[in-house]
């Protein structure tokens, strides 16, 4: 019998497996166990896997796989996930961490028990009011890389083609849609719709690699972050209702029309310890 301790973990609903490799020292995780163990229906179920290990100069290591198996960009809730169990679990002196991830340095920091913050680098590849082209329809929307790519569409540029409610409607569709499209091949693109309300910005987002909706993104509401300041001059911070009903705050700089300084603050937790039988 061969068994993984693992933490189930998530931030602002969005959920992981969170792996420490001190405590599964011979662990090799394939695409396959990894989907297995991701599978609702019969693993643990998750939005994806966090593998987290000691570093000899920074507080720790950490890789990410989405639900498919793939190792995966850049996840915000993840990040935010696994600085809480650092903080916890690894001795750090302080609340403040720095950590690797796809061999960037990252840092975050605890705020107060299960909230986290986790700083970002500047995002690149900003396209501010694209036409994006689906099957059949031409849509407004922006691009922005913040880690991991995005699309971010507002609700007022779709609702008369969507013809629904913003909290109702079926974004796997039209999400899977603008993710696979030629026109931003060949690795695809999270696709964020946000909705614009008083004192909050709604937001849902659809997840290359989950291949389905998450009940929260964290780096999706850093692009739309992005695009709210550079359209519209929106002003720090923004807080996001996600399809959790849990808030994300995204805190940044802008200067001269550029951005930087960003920081995204929520809800990380363990939901509960265990081990899986592979």
């Amino acid at each position: 019998m061969k068994l993984i301790n693992f933490n189930k973990m998530n931030g602002a609903g969005n959920d992981f497996i969170l792996i420490d490799k001190v405590l599964n020292p011979k662990i090799k995780l394939t695409a396959k166990i990894i989907s297995k163990m991701c599978k609702r229906e019969i693993g643990i179920g998750a939005d994806g896997v966090l593998l987290i290990d000691k570093h000899n100069k920074y507080d720790f290591n950490l890789k990410y796989y989405n639900s498919n198996g793939k190792v995966g960009s850049l996840c915000g809730n993840g990040s935010r996930c696994a600085i809480s169990y650092a903080a916890s679990n690894y001795k750090i002196k302080n609340s403040k961490v720095k950590f690797l991830c796809s061999g960037k340095i990252y840092s975050g920091e605890v705020l107060r028990m299960n909230l986290i913050k986790f700083h970002l680098h500047k995002p690149t590849d900003i396209k501010i009011s694209i036409v994006i082209k689906t099957r059949n329809y031409k849509i407004k929307g922006s691009y922005v890389d913040t880690g991991s790519p995005h699309v971010v569409i507002f609700w007022d540029d779709i609702k008369k083609i969507i013809k629904s409610n913003f909290n109702k409607f079926d974004i796997t569709k039209i999400g899977r849609e603008i993710r696979n499209s030629k026109q931003f091949a060949p690795n695809g693109t999270n696709v964020n719709f946000v909705k614009i309300g008083k004192g909050v910005v709604k937001i849902r987002t659809y997840e290359r690699g989950v291949e389905a909706e998450t009940l929260a993104c964290g780096t999706g509401a850093v692009a739309a972050t992005v695009v709210l300041s550079q359209k519209f001059g929106s002003k720090s911070p923004i807080k996001f209702q996600t399809k959790s009903s849990k808030t994300l705050q995204v805190d940044f700089l802008l200067k001269k029309n550029e951005i930087s300084k960003i920081s995204l603050t929520g809800p990380a937790k363990i939901n509960y310890i265990g081990t899986y039988n592979f």
